[in-house]
């Protein structure tokens, strides 16, 4: 079953900021989210995943730098200068040059480095995604506080409906002088009370709110609802394939995949930084005592290699080694880690639905306790200690049942999380 109830946001009627609305207006803001589309919000408006994008394209130009080594490179050069030489004699002296290069052979080191840029480039992506998986995460555990702060009021709400019931029978039974005026107090006292708790319910939805919105990314919102979420969730798949499916998509082992790679390449690209160049050149000139004067033009062809260097190339061989050792330790770390995640995430989400059914019953027990309990008092043979009991064992089984739900649905985002990404 779902609803809809409206989560308000009192503390951010302020002027509104037309950068964090979806079409560029406040009118354009939806009156109603649901999770789908505060999680698209927050991938459109968080800073981190703004920066992480740009990130690929910074990796996108370092691949275009790269590439520019194996293009023709052009130049040009104009000057002029005067001289006096003595009295009215003047000198005047034009210059205007052209150059042409080429890149025709560095012995694989460019291919290398391209290479290198390339892998670059999509370990920046993995790394994106890292960053939106995480958004996403934060999203969802934001809008299930939200939801349960939401659940948190309803309880107290009809908690203090229930005292208050409870004291306009005591005060019925007083005046017709069937109870003394200690009946009246006590429920007078929990009623207080209860309306204390409603009031501090509404301060814990504000906080959710708040976080919701950080988490989307946003500084000022709207007036909106949220779209609740009542199902119990499912998993059809046993641990050993939620460990393979998350070796296979996770972001950071991907990314980790990348950077090892990107560390051998470089090993062999460090193995060649004293290996032979080879460019061709060319040259045309005009200038001299007129701008379109005398004319020259040359063509040919470098060589260059380092014949010592210190052992600067063997140094940073070892770098290169050590560099790959590390990499290779962070990638096995992750993938520790990857183990640990998944099947913590695993055995939260499976045995939260054991908590969920205990929860829902002892909702029922309570339910019916309490039915029993105001019975009693209706008819003459409790007292109102025994209905505030009944009442206060409701409230928190309700309490319980609300917070297993949404522990939940916050464990299956930590398993989402864990695999890399929503399966369905």
């Amino acid at each position: 079953m779902k609803r809809y109830f409206c989560l308000i946001l009192t503390a951010f009627l302020c002027v509104y900021n037309p950068s964090v609305s979806l079409g560029g207006s406040i009118s354009s803001f939806p009156s109603s989210l649901d999770l789908e589309q505060c999680l698209s919000i927050a991938k459109t408006h968080h800073p981190d995943i703004k920066k992480a994008l740009a990130e690929i394209n910074v990796a996108d130009s370092q691949v275009e730098q790269v590439l520019s080594q194996e293009r023709p490179g052009l130049d040009f050069s104009s000057s002029y200068s005067r001289q006096d030489a003595s009295g009215t004699q003047r000198d005047h002296a034009y210059s205007s040059n052209l150059n042409l290069s080429q890149l025709i052979s560095d012995s694989g080191k460019t291919a290398l480095k391209k290479k290198v840029a390339q892998i670059g480039r999509e370990g920046s992506e993995q790394k994106a995604r890292t960053t939106e998986e995480q958004v996403v995460y934060d999203v969802k555990n934001a809008y299930f506080d939200a939801l349960e702060a939401q659940k948190k009021l309803d309880v107290a709400e009809e908690t203090l409906r229930l005292y208050t019931l409870l004291r306009e029978q005591a005060q019925a039974f007083y005046d017709v002088g069937s109870v003394s005026k200690y009946d009246v107090t006590t429920a007078e006292v929990e009623e207080s009370k209860a309306e204390l708790e409603v009031a501090k319910a509404q301060t814990v939805i504000k906080t959710a709110i708040t976080t919701l919105n950080n988490a989307m990314g946003l500084s000022n919102a709207p007036t909106y609802t949220l779209e609740d979420i009542e199902e119990e969730a499912s998993l059809a798949l046993s641990l050993n394939d939620v460990q393979t499916m998350a070796l296979k998509r996770r972001p950071d082992l991907l990314a980790s995949d990348s950077s090892l790679l990107a560390a051998q390449k470089n090993l062999k690209l460090t193995a060649k930084e004293n290996s032979p160049e080879i460019k061709a050149s060319g040259k045309y000139s005009f200038g001299g005592e007129r701008f379109s004067g005398e004319e020259d033009w040359s063509v040919g062809v470098s060589l260059q290699f380092p014949i010592l260097d210190g052992g600067l190339e063997a140094a940073k061989i070892e770098q290169a080694k050590s560099e790959i050792v590390i990499s290779e330790a962070e990638n096995e770390a992750i993938r520790l880690e990857i183990y640990k995640e998944v099947e913590q995430a695993y055995l939260e989400f499976t045995d939260s639905h054991h908590v969920l059914a205990v929860a829902l019953q002892t909702v029922k027990q309570a339910e019916e306790n309490l039915d029993i309990a105001q019975n009693r008092y209706k008819v003459g043979v409790g007292s109102p200690i025994e209905v505030a009991d009944a009442t206060e064992k409701y409230k928190e089984a309700k309490l319980g049942y609300w917070s297993a739900l949404y522990s939940h649905r916050r464990a299956l985002a930590a398993l989402e999380k864990a695999v890399g990404g929503s399966w369905e």
